[in-house]
């Protein structure tokens, strides 16, 4: 939906009335006349066109040509050769290759001198975390992950933890506050992100990165109600996650 998280701030009570009523009913719109739909959410038509120019939008009418065309736009169910492009469209957030096995390189050599390894995430990206550690414990060099963000971290000497921090944004504030407490006991610190420019990529010893669009889907639930999710792609850090792994270990292969 157009509706965003500043817009919605600046809502009065009334006007919050009439947005969650168009969130959980975006069908009926059509059908009902401004004094209708003033009638029906006992407000005012003056709260109903207030809130239409919040919505940068001239009237009433449309209004609900913005309902209308998200609402076809979100019934739409898009193309196999869509979800590819944004599948593939990804690209490595780096200057040149010679410049990306560097990192890598260098990644490494801290995971092979570690004598603790702990991949961190929430959310999507604490799944991501869970299968960085799981990947790398199969492949033979034990680790950790941490997807929750009351877990304790262990005021002790981290001289040799390595911490690979995971975050799509760069910006979710538990890892940040997470990888300063790491930093001031002594670990060092990998990122891997969407893109350079944001805080835990800048708290970093290697910053690595990837560039790829955001993607935010609206899901329709069982009640109408809309709910915005992020559907970017995780395969770049699963494709990093599992380089850094593969070159840890090396490369001798048992194929049964």
């Amino acid at each position: 939906m157009f509706f965003s998280q500043e817009k919605i701030k600046n809502f009065s009570a009334m006007e919050k009335n009439v947005y969650e009523y168009i969130q959980k009913n975006p069908q009926e719109i059509d059908k009902l006349q401004l004094r209708e739909l003033a009638t029906k959410l006992h407000v005012s038509t003056a709260t109903i066109l207030r809130f239409c120019k919040k919505m940068d939008c001239s009237g009433y009418a449309e209004l609900k040509f913005k309902v209308k065309e998200n609402l076809a736009f979100l019934t739409e169910p898009a193309t196999l050769d869509e979800v590819k492009i944004s599948i593939n469209d990804f690209r490595l957030g780096i200057v040149d290759d010679q410049e990306f096995e560097s990192q890598i390189a260098e990644v490494v050599k801290l995971m092979r001198i570690a004598n603790k390894i702990i991949f961190i995430g929430i959310g999507t990206s604490g799944i991501m975390a869970k299968y960085g550690s799981a990947y790398l414990t199969t492949m033979g060099k034990s680790a950790q992950y941490v997807d929750t963000s009351n877990f304790p971290i262990p005021i002790e000497d981290h001289q040799k933890t390595l911490i690979i921090a995971l975050s799509s944004s760069g910006q979710t504030t538990v890892i940040a506050d997470r990888i300063m407490t790491f930093r001031e006991l002594g670990a060092r610190i990998v990122t891997i992100t969407n893109g350079c420019e944001n805080t835990i990529a800048k708290l970093a010893d290697i910053a690595l990165y990837y560039a790829i669009p955001e993607e935010e889907f609206i899901i329709i639930s069982p009640t109408k109600s809309m709910i915005r999710v992020n559907g970017a792609s995780q395969i770049p850090t699963i494709y990093l996650i599992e380089t850094l792994v593969k070159n840890c270990v090396g490369t001798t292969r048992y194929i049964t």
